[in-house]
């Protein structure tokens, strides 16, 4: 088995570090490595996630600037529909 040793220490005078401590001793003590190595893995692929998604939507927003925007026709008929039905209830007053 190829296992790797790391100490960590907790300063419980530290809101955030006698939280994580009180935390981890809820569990049982088998269980401690097993969750915070699922915490650390969890971390890295939400910020891969976010990663993603920032570049996602600065290639759309992009792409949007070069080719400008055009509504579909059919979201255009429905907001002038809309602000149709929004002007004939404003004229019932």
């Amino acid at each position: 088995m190829n296992t790797k040793r790391f100490s960590l220490r907790f300063n419980l005078d530290r809101e955030n570090d006698r939280r994580a401590w009180e935390a981890l001793h809820r569990m049982e003590a088998r269980s401690i490595n097993q969750e915070i190595i699922a915490r650390i893995n969890a971390k890295e692929q939400t910020n891969v996630l976010k990663e993603l998604i920032r570049q996602t939507v600065s290639e759309e927003l992009e792409r949007t600037a070069k080719n400008g925007y055009d509504r579909p026709a059919a979201q255009a008929e429905a907001s002038t529909e809309d602000l149709n039905a929004v002007f004939d209830f404003l004229n019932s007053f």
